[in-house]
């Protein structure tokens, strides 16, 4: 499935290259106290461009991109629950984008924009369900990490519903025993239906919470289970948002290390087939031959390297530059590539591809 790109993203990876391109990526707080550490952060990192423009570049086109930065960044209102900032600049186009998880400080003047913050935090967090259940009621969220969305279902959330129907009541009356257990069931049987139908529109992952009975309970009578990727025991009938998102913050950790755990099979499939390209040359060649299918890259890996004719591109592992023809980075040239070719890109922590030269490309069939 080709990777949905958000307006932000789009609008970055079709800018026209135009050097100097120059990205500044640095982390933030909203909070009051660290505004004046970030505005010192920020005239650093502009200072800092302003000398490698005026050191690098014609005086005429390092005057117009450093007074477009400047532009962007007067008066500059950083949104709530925000964690760090990406500035574009270039003679063609200047933007400013907000970020929701924590970057690495970073300045980048290269012939394209420095897209991965952008793709990183988009994808930093897959977006998944939480279902709170007890044996009276239920809450289903959809959640990103930070924030609870709440869902509202199209059955009751309640067991009261079930225990005032008169049928119900007549059915069950000499065996109270029974009569809750089949309340219970017919509430959690009416859960479980939303809740597929709610993961499947979505795609969602899912974690349960709720205490051990109820969970064991609604798991031997689920049809979610390709669904289900976690589950937390405790009770959460009165905890708060925060609560709720501090429980399962461990679980869905696991799940995502799994995750990762699993791209690995997926690296290793793939090699066996012969459809695995590995190491930044080959993954660049195969990426320019428009066979990337899926690329997996570690989060911080970068390396630079001197295009030449016929897309091909000589890797300089020291950093060494050559002004006008030098890829500060080219694994982000990479993911552009391999984005507007119709292929996905994902992350992985820091070692994970040691074997694999740090990056791997998974391709189409060929």
């Amino acid at each position: 499935m080709k990777q949905v790109l958000s307006p932000e993203l789009k609008e970055v990876i079709e800018v026209q290259h135009y050097r100097p391109s120059v990205s500044v990526i640095l982390p933030f707080s909203t909070k009051i106290a660290l505004r004046a550490e970030f505005d010192k952060d920020l005239k650093y990192a502009i200072d800092n461009v302003t000398r490698q423009l005026h050191n690098q570049y014609p005086e005429d086109l390092a005057v117009v991109v450093i007074e477009k930065i400047r532009s962007l960044t007067d008066d500059l209102r950083i949104p709530d629950r925000k964690s760090g900032i990406a500035i574009f600049a270039s003679p063609v186009f200047g933007k400013v984008y907000f970020l929701d998880s924590t970057p690495e400080s970073r300045i980048v003047i290269d012939e394209s924009f420095e897209i991965r913050d952008l793709l990183f935090s988009e994808n930093k967090i897959r977006p998944h369900l939480l279902l709170s259940l007890s044996g009276e009621n239920c809450k289903l969220f959809l959640s990103d990490g930070r924030d609870l969305l709440p869902i509202k279902l199209n059955t009751p959330d309640s067991i009261e519903a079930y225990r005032s129907d008169p049928k119900e009541r007549v059915a069950n009356f000499t065996d109270p025993v029974a009569f809750k257990t089949n309340l219970v069931e017919k509430f959690l049987r009416a859960v479980d239906k939303e809740l597929v139908h709610t993961a499947q529109a979505g795609k969602y992952p899912v974690f349960l919470m709720g205490s051990k009975t109820v969970l064991g309970l609604f798991k031997s009578l689920t049809n979610a289970d390709c669904f289900i990727k976690g589950v937390i025991e405790g009770n959460f009938e009165t905890g708060s948002l925060r609560d709720i998102l501090h429980a399962a913050q461990p679980e869905i950790e696991k799940w995502q290390r799994n995750e990762q755990l699993a791209l690995l099979s997926k690296i290793e499939e793939a090699e066996n087939k012969h459809r695995l390209a590995s190491g930044i040359e080959s993954v660049w060649k195969a990426a320019y031959e428009k066979k990337g299918k899926l690329l997996i890259v570690e989060k911080n890996y970068m390396a630079s390297g001197e295009h030449i004719s016929g897309g091909q591109i000589v890797y300089k592992p020291t950093g060494l530059q050559n002004d006008f023809h030098t890829s500060t980075d080219i694994v982000d040239d990479v993911m552009e590539l391999v984005l507007k070719n119709g292929g996905n890109v994902t992350f992985v922590e820091d070692g994970l591809l040691h074997m694999y030269g740090h990056i791997a490309l998974i391709k189409y069939f060929t």
